[in-house]
């Protein structure tokens, strides 16, 4: 089966980066990224509100195209693909950590 690109719009990448502090994107992959809630409440008091919203609209749609996918899908943004299941669970994961960490955001 051929992979679907993803791609990963600002201002969710804008996060993504800001939040990159355990190794690179490049080299790790989501493994780089921590999902560490006071650093992503750090990115949100950062960018304010309207950014957030855009961004956990991106996170709800990314999701989305990835849960209607059993696999085959790949990030050139955050070095992942999914060939197998397990790999789309974890990419899965990650995504849902973020989402826990932005809506936090909103109810602060």
């Amino acid at each position: 089966m051929a992979e679907v690109s993803v791609e990963v719009p600002s201002p969710l990448s804008k996060c993504i980066i800001f939040c990159e502090v355990e190794c690179v994107r490049g080299c790790c992959g989501i493994d780089a990224v921590s999902t560490d809630p006071a650093l992503i409440k750090a990115w949100c008091h950062l960018v304010g509100s309207d950014a957030v919203v855009e961004a956990r609209v991106q996170l709800a749609e990314l999701i989305e195209v990835i849960e209607g996918r059993s696999h085959g899908l790949t990030s050139t943004f955050l070095n992942h693909r999914t060939p197998d299941d397990a790999a789309r669970r974890e990419l899965l994961d990650f995504l849902a950590a973020l989402e826990t960490g932005l809506a936090a955001c909103d109810a602060a």
